[in-house]
C-alpha cells in the first residue's frame, strides 16, 4: 500500500474556480450530431423533437456548463444561413472538411433549444476560414440582436423572439493547419483576419467575449498577440493525446498537458508586456482528449477504458490548478466521436468511464481553488523524462466556507493508497466519497457489457480534524467534505 501525507490550505485560495473548464464540445463530423444528438422527431429512437432523449438526459446529468459548436474543421466551411429556417427547405450540402453530406438539419435554432434543455451555455465558432467577417457579424445579429433589423427579425420569423445573447465566440479553428479550410500561412495573417472579423462582430454586440485561434508554434501565438492582442480574451489551445501508449506513459502526460498550457500562457503574457497590449488574454483549452488509432475517419469511434478516465482525471486537476490561466476549456467530443458517450443507432447507448469522470466533478463544484501539498511516491516516465507522483490531488472550497471538495486520483495500478490530509483554517465534520476504478484499468463499458464501469461510494474516516483516505488502485475520487472555516 502507499501511504501518503496531503494538506490543504483554505486561508490562501490560488483563485476563483470558473465551471467552464468542464465544458464539452460537438461538430458536425461522424455521428457526433446526427445519430447522437439529433435523430429527427420521426426517428424509431425516443427523442424529444428531434433531439436524442437517452443522449440528451446523459449530457443533462454532467452540469455541463458550456458547449463549443459547430466544429472544429466543419466550422472553417460552415454557413450558417444554410441551418436555418423550415428544416424541409434547407439543402443539403458537401462538406468539405469530413467529406461527408451535410443535410442542415440541425443549424443555429436546434443547438440553442438543445442547449436549453441540456441546461448549458452556447459556445458559437463563426467560419473565418472561407466565411466572411459581415457573414460572422449577421450571426451574431441573428442570435443577439433585439433591433428591428433584417437579422434580428428573421430570428423572430423563424420562431425565437428572444434573442439568444451567445456570450462566447470563436474567430475560426485551427487556422494554422493545411487540413483546414482558408487556412493563414502564418500568424500575421490570423491577426489581421481575427481583427477584421472582431471589429464587425462586436460593432453588432459590444459585450461578447472572443476566443482567437492559438498554437503551441510560439511564433505564431507571438504574431497574433502582437497584432491582434487587443481585439481577443482568449487565445485557443488544442492538445490530443495519442493512447496508444502504456498506462503509466499515457497517465504521466496530464502534467506535460499543464507544463505546455502554462508555457503558453506565460508567452501571451510577455508579449502582451512588450507591446503594451492592455486587454486581459487568457487560455481557452477548447479541444482536448486522448485518442487511440484505432478512431479513424469517418466515424472517430473509440471506447475508452479506466486508464482513459485517469488520464482525463489528472487533466481537471491540472486545470484546477490553472484556474487563472485557462478558465475554459471544451472536451472533445461529447459524443460518438472519440467520445464520452457512445450511443448506437439501434437505440442503445454507453457511457464510458471518462464520462463518469465528468459527472463526479460537475457534481461537486467549488467557488475556489485552493492550494494543496501531497507527499506521494513518484515514477519515471521515459517517455516525457520527469518524475510522476502517483497521487495527484487537488482541492476547491464553495464560497460559505462550508463545503471542501478533493480530487484524489491514486494513479497506481496495482497498489491501494492510503492518504491522510490536514487542514489549515478549516473543520471537517462529515464527508462522504464516491469513486471510478474497475477491475483493470483496461475495464471498459460497451455495447455488450454497458455497465462494467460505474461509480461506487467509498469510506472516509475523520479523526482528530483530519481526513483519512483509502482508495482502490488505479481510482479517480471525489471527497465532499462538510464543516466550517476556522480562520
Amino acid at each position: 500500500m502507499l501511504e501518503c501525507r496531503a494538506s490543504v490550505d483554505v486561508t490562501s485560495p490560488i483563485g476563483r474556480f470558473d465551471r467552464r473548464c468542464y465544458g464539452q464540445f460537438i461538430e458536425h463530423l461522424g455521428e457526433c450530431i446526427y445519430g447522437g444528438i439529433w435523430v429527427g422527431e420521426g426517428s424509431n429512437i425516443r427523442n424529444i423533437g428531434g433531439y436524442r432523449l437517452d443522449v440528451l438526459e446523459a449530457i443533462k446529468r454532467l452540469n455541463c456548463p458550456i458547449v463549443r459548436w459547430p466544429g472544429g474543421n466543419f466550422a472553417s466551411g460552415y454557413h450558417w444561413q444554410d441551418g436555418i429556417g423550415p428544416r424541409d427547405q434547407r439543402s443539403k450540402l458537401y462538406d468539405m472538411a469530413w467529406s461527408q453530406d451535410e443535410p442542415n438539419t440541425f443549424g443555429t435554432d436546434e443547438f440553442i433549444d438543445w442547449c436549453k434543455l441540456v441546461g448549458t451555455e452556447p459556445w458559437i465558432v463563426v467560419n473565418a476560414g472561407n466565411g466572411t467577417p459581415e457573414e460572422a457579424a449577421q450571426w451574431v445579429e441573428y442570435c443577439n440582436s433585439n433591433r428591428n433589423t433584417y437579422y434580428a427579425q428573421l430570428r423572430r420569423k423563424y420562431g425565437h423572439a428572444e434573442p439568444y445573447r451567445v456570450k462566447i465566440w470563436g474567430i475560426g479553428n485551427e487556422l494554422y493547419g493545411r487540413w483546414q479550410i482558408g487556412f493563414c500561412v502564418d500568424g500575421f495573417e490570423c491577426a489581421r483576419r481575427t481583427v477584421e472579423f472582431a471589429n464587425e462582430m462586436r460593432a453588432v454586440d459590444p459585450e461578447i467575449k472572443l476566443v482567437a485561434v492559438g498554437c503551441e508554434d510560439p511564433e505564431w501565438n507571438i504574431a497574433m498577440v502582437k497584432n491582434a492582442g487587443g481585439y481577443f480574451d482568449y487565445l485557443s489551445i488544442h492538445i490530443y493525446v495519442s493512447g496508444d501508449k502504456s498506462y503509466r506513459e499515457l497517465i504521466a502526460y496530464s502534467l506535460d498537458i499543464a507544463k505546455r498550457l502554462r508555457n503558453t500562457y506565460e508567452l501571451i503574457q510577455t508579449v502582451r508586456k512588450k507591446y503594451n497590449i492592455k486587454r486581459e488574454i487568457k487560455l481557452a483549452f477548447d479541444e482536448w482528449n486522448v485518442w487511440y488509432s484505432e478512431a479513424k475517419p469517418p466515424l472517430l469511434r473509440q471506447v475508452t477504458s479506466v486508464k482513459d478516465a485517469v488520464f482525463t482525471a489528472g487533466v481537471l486537476n491540472s486545470l484546477h490548478r490553472l484556474c487563472n490561466e485557462v478558465p475554459i476549456a471544451a472536451f472533445a467530443q461529447t459524443v460518438n466521436v472519440i467520445p464520452l458517450i457512445v450511443a448506437s443507432e439501434d437505440g442503445r447507448m454507453v457511457l464510458t468511464p471518462q464520462y463518469f469522470v465528468f459527472k463526479l466533478y460537475g457534481e461537486n463544484v467549488g467557488d475556489y481553488v485552493l492550494p494543496t501539498f501531497v507527499d506521494s511516491q513518484l515514477y519515471k516516465s521515459s517517455e516525457l523524462n520527469c518524475y510522476v507522483p502517483f497521487v495527484d490531488f487537488s482541492a476547491a472550497i464553495a464560497g460559505d466556507g462550508k463545503t471542501l471538495y478533493l480530487y484524489v486520483v491514486n494513479r497506481h495500478e496495482t497498489e491501494h493508497a492510503y492518504i491522510q490530509t490536514t487542514f489549515k483554517g478549516f473543520k471537517p465534520s462529515r464527508a462522504f466519497m464516491e469513486t471510478i476504478a474497475g477491475e483493470s484499468v483496461e475495464d471498459k463499458n460497451t455495447l455488450e457489457n454497458p455497465n462494467a464501469v460505474g461509480v461506487e461510494e467509498g469510506y472516509v474516516k475523520i479523526e482528530n480534524g483530519k481526513v483519512n483516505l483509502e482508495l482502490k488502485p488505479h481510482s479517480v475520487n471525489v471527497v465532499k467534505i462538510l464543516g466550517e472555516t476556522n480562520t
